[in-house]
């Protein structure tokens, strides 16, 4: 997969600079589906060591009634052009079973920032196609509590094709919290809209 063999790319180049270490946090994320389909709900939990390894666990995310858990390192370096990157791996149960791969990539410049989580599922059902899945976003921070950027959710399932979903979003963050907004497909019909409430905790600022 093309996509998927870029990013592989990037992840070896930017291990091969400087590591360094973060402070241990932790937090959960709450994601509500709605528009075109069915609802849902995805919660995440994640924690994040001082010496950076990471966990993390979600619901519904790769399917309904499925559970994942992955587990990996984060490799960052902070100057003005700052990066994270966290490979993981784990496994998928539920409705859908599996085992994953993937990686969490971010980066800061000034008041610009851009994410994105590539995630490939290897199905171990014979009725079910091997997942890819991507949600990339690129923003900018207009003041301390507010942001607003453009976001990309890639899905390919088995042998269909790449569905594309491009969105716009706005959040705002107050005290740890964050509370993000998405619309999908703002420009047709099937629009979807996602909106999240988000909190971490800095272990070294409690």
């Amino acid at each position: 997969m093309k996509m998927y063999k870029y990013y592989l790319m990037i992840l070896s180049f930017v291990m091969l600079n400087n590591i360094c270490r973060s402070q241990a946090h932790a937090g959960f994320e709450q994601y509500y589906y709605t528009g075109d389909g069915p609802s849902s709900v995805v919660p995440k939990v994640y924690y994040q060591s001082r010496k950076n390894w990471y966990g993390e666990l979600r619901y519904n995310y790769e399917a309904s009634q499925t559970v994942s858990m992955n587990a990996g390192k984060m490799f960052s370096k902070k100057s003005t052009l700052s990066y994270s990157v966290t490979p993981v791996a784990g496994i998928v149960l539920g409705k859908f079973n599996g085992i994953n791969t993937g990686t969490n990539i971010d980066m800061d410049y000034k008041k610009l920032f851009f994410s994105t989580e590539i995630e490939y599922t290897f199905s171990i059902d014979k009725t079910r196609g091997n997942l890819f899945l991507t949600w990339s976003e690129c923003g900018y921070q207009f003041t301390e509590k507010i942001y607003s950027g453009m976001a990309l959710q890639v899905i390919k399932n088995g042998q269909q094709k790449n569905i594309w979903e491009p969105g716009i979003m706005m959040g705002w963050v107050h005290e740890g919290w964050t509370f993000p907004l998405y619309m999908f497909n703002p420009f047709s019909n099937n629009r979807n809209y996602v909106l999240g409430i988000n909190w971490e905790w800095n272990y070294e600022k409690s």
